[in-house]
């Protein structure tokens, strides 16, 4: 019998755009006691600088879809050419543990969550404003411009639907990294105790 003590953990969702500085957020709130990131599988090709095993897990189409016909996925997108998805297991397992689950992941995969998981914190991340934002994209130097450009579009209409749905329970600018996260911190912390 479960200890009456016991809490379920978080399930925490930071979405937003392409080069919002969600990455970045997620991986201080990672450095947090309790707080496990939960690792995507995807269809992508690995980058320079991936830290493989740490965010994604790199599979084939194939086993994506086998994965997604089984069940598998808490959720999953298509996100320009390639799958994402974030395996139901360990997440579960995680936050019956106890331990809050954070997920860093696109508009599509964050409104599925909303559906499935309705007690979970979603937390949309907004540039400063678009120019910033373009800059942003363009100062990765990984995507060829007109890359650059169709992340810009469609970074604008995630930004659109996003505040145009009731999904996401906070916005938060990331204009400046530490105040962004100090401010989702404040937004867990209210969201655990019951403040929110």
């Amino acid at each position: 019998m479960p200890n009456s003590n016991h809490h379920r953990g978080l399930l925490i969702v930071l979405s937003g755009p392409s080069a919002v500085g969600k990455s970045t957020i997620g991986n201080r709130l990672e450095e947090d006691p309790g707080v496990i990131r939960a690792v995507s599988k995807t269809t992508r090709t690995e980058r320079p600088g991936d830290d493989k095993g740490k965010k994604y897990e790199y599979v084939g189409l194939d086993e994506f879809y086998r994965k997604l016909d089984a069940d598998q996925f808490l959720e999953y997108a298509q996100v320009y050419d390639n799958y994402y998805g974030t395996p139901k297991h360990p997440a579960l397992d995680d936050l019956s543990a106890g331990k809050d689950v954070l997920l860093d992941i696109d508009v599509q995969g964050a409104l599925q969550v909303r559906y499935s998981y309705p007690d979970a914190l979603l937390i949309f991340i907004l540039p400063p404003d678009e120019p910033t934002l373009l800059e942003r994209l363009k100062g990765r130097a990984r995507d060829p411009e007109d890359d650059i450009t169709r992340r810009f579009r469609a970074a604008k209409r995630e930004i659109h639907m996003a505040k145009g749905s009731r999904a996401f329970d906070h916005m938060v600018i990331n204009d400046d990294l530490d105040r962004a996260v100090a401010e989702i911190r404040r937004l867990i912390a209210n969201k655990k105790t019951g403040a929110l």
